[in-house]
């Protein structure tokens, strides 16, 4: 019997092109009714790709297949057409367990800084509601979904450390999907422990969208030996 891993593979080669996440959801639908849901699908294009670290951590059981353009689009991963895989971690290497451990570790601290602001939206903005978290759409998994006082949707982007060029057009990504998509006007937030001037004048170009930065405080206690 065919898995999703398998059928996913069999629709890209057939089609012999780059193909969006939401082509590859109406394909399974319309040739596997009933079989997988459209978030299991989106967990597969989120823990398939090759050249997510991330998809290593949170779902090392998923055969790695998949390569994820700049665009968001999916194609079969290739060695000699994407490079040599340098995301996946490497048993007994030192280096590589280093990389490993910082990558839990920024997941930690990301999720535990999602978990204060869900708590906390009005830190953000005055009369933010909380809708969900980590939902995934066909552009990519949206850290945190909320809305404002008037109504309008809010996507709020979590970085760690200094937000890095790619982190702009991510959430203008993710913008344009909600927009096109039913949602009017949608608003940004880029959440991170600071901004290059790069990033500053990207986000300048993207409607909607605002910068807010983080400050982590420490505590410490003495402790009886």
């Amino acid at each position: 019997m065919t898995n999703l891993a398998d059928a996913i593979k069999e629709y890209i080669e057939e089609n012999n092109s780059d193909v969006s996440g939401s082509d590859i959801k109406k394909f399974i639908r319309t040739n596997y009714e009933g079989r997988w849901k459209d978030s299991t699908v989106s967990a597969y294009l989120y823990g398939c790709v090759v050249n997510n670290p991330k998809s290593y951590i949170h779902h090392p059981s998923l055969k790695k297949f998949l390569y994820k353009n700049n665009d968001g689009t999916f194609c079969i991963y290739s060695e000699e057409s994407h490079g040599e895989n340098e995301w996946t971690p490497v048993e007994g290497d030192d280096e590589t367990a280093e990389i490993v451990e910082l990558v839990e570790t920024t997941v930690s601290l990301e999720r535990d800084i999602e978990n204060h602001l869900i708590k906390n939206l009005d830190s953000l903005e005055p009369g933010l509601k909380y809708v969900s978290r980590q939902s995934c759409v066909d552009v990519g998994r949206v850290d945190i979904l909320a809305e404002d006082k008037n109504g309008v949707m809010v996507i709020i982007e979590i970085k760690i450390g200094e937000a890095k060029d790619s982190a702009i057009g991510q959430i203008a990504r993710y913008l344009g999907w909600f927009a096109q998509n039913g949602a009017i006007q949608p608003r940004g937030m880029l959440v991170a422990g600071d901004f290059s001037d790069g990033v500053r004048y990207g986000a300048n170009a993207v409607k909607n969208l605002t910068l807010h930065s983080y400050k982590v405080n420490f505590s410490f206690v003495n402790e009886t030996l």
